[in-house]
């Protein structure tokens, strides 16, 4: 039986979480299950995005990742499972399932193929893609499923400035931009509308503690650090905050 991945932006308050095992331990008893998080912003699929390409490359290798951030349930949005090499991602046509580039299939996902009544209008995590991500960990052909769609139509995420703006904080405060360290300069350090941190530096270990640094964090993306201590709160910076890149050897005032 494949695994199953949860990314949600339900939090951990609510019942929504807990429901969505209880709907793949019921269609799919025993399979294992990985909490990826539950903590995406409310409804942010380019979040989620992020969040999903953290763990891609540490998730099994024929897992099931179950994507429950919809901003547009009850809408006429798609739902899809879309497969990328052994994995498949399985939730609403939004940006997600096409994260990867064009999947290698791409399947709709149609309550009355699943045989479990129509879905509630808000909660389709538990009534459709719970349920649709259980058939394929359990071994169902995605023809159970849906329709075969074409690959090319996936959405894909949606395009802006995040990638010279913060994209996420994470709890130790650290603030990871959405700059990919391997195409910034080498040396390069992050500024914001009132400060520059001081140096770059390869870990957080790597200065005093009080620091303000630059450095690429294990997203691979570069980030604003506060050794010992919090950049967010030392900085006032939140997600969705512009950044910009100081070359090595550039003056600041």
């Amino acid at each position: 039986m494949r695994p199953i991945a949860l990314l949600t932006d339900f939090g951990t308050r609510d019942w929504y979480v807990g429901v969505l095992h209880a709907v793949l331990e019921r269609e799919a008893p025993g399979c294992a299950r990985i909490d990826i998080s539950h903590a995406v912003a409310a409804g942010d699929v380019t979040h989620a995005v992020f969040f999903l390409g953290c763990a891609w490359e540490s998730l099994p290798a024929d897992a099931v990742v179950l994507v429950v951030v919809d901003p547009g349930v009850g809408t006429g949005r798609r739902a899809v499972a879309a497969r990328c090499g052994g994995r498949w991602i399985v939730g609403p046509d939004n940006g997600v399932a096409g994260a990867r580039g064009a999947p290698d299939e791409l399947w709709s996902i149609e309550p009355e193929k699943l045989d479990l009544g129509l879905p509630s209008n808000t909660f389709h995590g538990r009534d459709l893609f719970a349920p649709a991500a259980a058939r394929l960990a359990r071994g169902d052909a995605a023809a159970t499923l849906g329709q075969q769609l074409d690959p090319a139509s996936a959405e894909r995420p949606p395009c802006g400035e995040e990638a010279v703006r913060v994209i996420h904080v994470d709890r130790f405060g650290n603030c990871i931009t959405g700059i990919l360290a391997a195409v910034a300069p080498s040396g390069a350090r992050l500024a914001w509308s009132n400060g520059v941190s001081e140096r770059r530096v390869p870990s957080y270990g790597h200065a005093e503690p009080g620091r303000l640094v630059t450095l690429e964090g294990s997203s691979g993306h570069l980030e604003i650090a506060c050794v010992n201590g919090s950049a967010a709160a030392t900085t006032g910076l939140q997600r969705g905050d512009a950044v910009s890149l100081v070359p090595e050897n550039e003056e600041t005032p």
